[in-house]
């Protein structure tokens, strides 16, 4: 990264003040999530009854939960511990088998310490740009998961969403009407950069964003032995149609609901090379 990289602590430090706060906001799955980064998952992920999955950096276990009312074994971890305590609050019996666990995902060893070969999935919704270093997660996974085990991750798309774009909105004359025109402009791709940054608007402290462009986000997954056999762009439909139902989201001109053309968001699925070839 290009700035002075946080520690540990103090990107813990503001997670555990914010936490609170991003639960009673995000509850059950925004519609960011409830509208993008949920379907797109669930095609790659293609969770059954009875597997056991890992959901790395779970935050409120939202998704946890979603997995575990469809008869999937969870261990849901997060390294914020008011986040899993927000977690297990919202978890009920109907929520199906989640254990929730304190891990630091920067931390091979304890990532090992959940036990090698036991996952058949792995998933990390919307938080690796949150993570200091993904190397320890990615060179771990081929331990954790089993044979033919897949690792789904989303996260902002790096092309489009960064701590260095802006959005923008212009009037362009088309045919005889003039049209609202919105788009992105970005400044910044190619270098990692670390700066605070906030992911819901009048959150009450700003967070470390990590931005890596996909050369070094998939570069990480082939060197820790991991290929891409799935890949999704999830973006709102055009003219706010389908399922997105959001007036307010429709009328801002800062959502990405605007812009149907550029997906606000990145899903991948990686396997372990060894079983992509044994397949």
């Amino acid at each position: 990264m290009t700035n002075d990289n946080p520690t540990v602590h103090q990107t813990r430090a503001i997670w555990e003040s914010i936490a609170s706060w991003w639960d009673q906001q995000i509850g059950e799955g925004n519609e960011f999530q409830r509208q993008l980064i949920m379907p797109a998952t669930d095609r790659l992920l293609d969770p059954r009854a009875g597997e056991t999955i890992l959901d790395v950096a779970c935050g409120n276990g939202n998704y946890s939960r979603v997995l575990g009312r469809r008869g999937v074994r969870v261990v849901a971890c997060d390294f914020v511990e008011s986040f899993l305590a927000c977690a297990r609050k919202r978890t009920s019996s109907q929520d199906g088998d989640i254990e929730y666990r304190r891990i630091d995902v920067a931390d091979a060893a304890e990532l090992m310490s959940l036990g090698e070969g036991r996952f058949d999935a792995a998933v990390c919704s919307m938080a690796l740009m949150d993570i200091i270093d993904i190397a320890p997660l990615l060179e771990s996974l081929p331990r954790l998961l089993k044979g033919a085990g897949r690792f789904i991750f989303s996260l902002p798309h790096p092309c489009f969403s960064s701590n260095d774009m802006k959005f923008t909105a212009d009037l362009e004359v088309r045919g005889d009407q003039m049209e609202q025109v919105f788009g992105v402009e970005v400044r910044k791709y190619l270098t990692p950069q670390v700066a605070k940054s906030v992911g819901i608007i009048n959150q009450p402290q700003s967070h470390y964003f990590f931005h890596r462009p996909l050369s070094v986000v998939l570069g990480a997954c082939f060197s820790a032995g991991l290929v891409v056999d799935g890949l999704e762009e999830p973006a709102y439909p055009a003219g706010g149609g389908g399922k997105n139902k959001n007036k307010n989201i429709n009328k801002n001109p800062f959502s990405w609901a605007k812009r149907p053309e550029i997906p606000a968001a990145i899903v991948v699925r990686v396997r372990p090379a060894s079983a992509a070839r044994a397949e």
